[in-house]
C-alpha cells in the first residue's frame, strides 16, 4: 500500500470516530434536554404508578410492581433511617436532586445513553415507627427493562438487612 493510500485510510478512520463521537454526544445530550431534573418534593410525592406501567415501582398505598409491597416500616427514627437511604443512593452510583429529613429525591442514569431514572424515598412516622414508601420511575420510554423494578428490589432488601438504631418515630421528628 502506497504511502498516500495509507494516509487517507488513516483519515477516513479519524473522521469515522469523530462522527461515531459526535453522534454519541448529540444523543447523550439530547436525552438530558428531553428529559431535564424536575424535583419530586415531599408534598407531591406520587399516590401511584400509572396504570400497567412498564417503567415504575411503587412500593407505597398503591403497590406497583416492586413484589407487591405496600410498605416497609423501622422501629427507629426518620434521621436514622435516612441516613442509610443516603449511604445505598452513594454506594448504587446514584446523585441526589434534593434532600428533606423525610424524603429525598434520587436519579440513576444508565451508564451508557444516561437516561435518567427517578428514585425517591418518602418516610413518614406511624404508631411510633418509620414508615417507608419508595417510587422509581423512568423519565422516558414506554419500558425500564425490568430495572426500576430490581433497583427497588435491591434497595429494600438493603434496608431490611441494614442495622439501623432502634428509637421510636415522633410524628414531627
Amino acid at each position: 500500500m502506497n504511502l498516500l493510500l495509507k494516509r487517507e485510510y488513516k483519515n477516513n478512520l479519524w473522521q469515522i470516530f469523530l462522527t461515531i463521537l459526535v453522534v454519541y454526544a448529540v444523543t447523550v445530550a439530547t436525552i438530558q434536554i428531553i428529559a431535564p431534573d424536575k424535583l419530586i418534593k415531599p408534598e407531591e410525592f406520587p399516590d401511584s404508578c400509572p396504570d400497567k406501567s412498564k417503567n415504575c415501582t411503587m412500593v407505597g398505598p398503591n403497590p406497583h410492581r416492586g413484589n407487591g409491597i405496600s410498605e416497609i416500616r423501622f422501629e427507629s427514627n426518620k434521621s436514622n433511617v435516612m441516613h442509610e437511604v443516603l449511604i445505598w443512593v452513594e454506594i448504587n452510583s446514584g446523585e441526589i436532586l434534593q434532600e428533606w429529613p423525610n424524603h429525598v429525591h434520587g436519579v440513576f442514569r444508565t451508564s451508557f445513553w444516561k437516561f435518567p431514572d427517578d428514585f425517591v424515598v418518602n418516610l413518614h412516622c406511624e404508631d411510633e415507627e418509620v414508615v417507608m414508601y419508595i417510587y422509581s420511575k423512568s423519565r422516558l420510554g414506554v419500558s425500564d427493562l425490568g430495572v426500576n423494578d430490581e433497583r427497588v428490589d435491591s434497595f429494600t432488601n438493603h434496608m431490611l438487612e441494614a442495622e439501623i438504631s432502634t428509637s421510636r418515630c415522633i410524628y414531627g421528628d
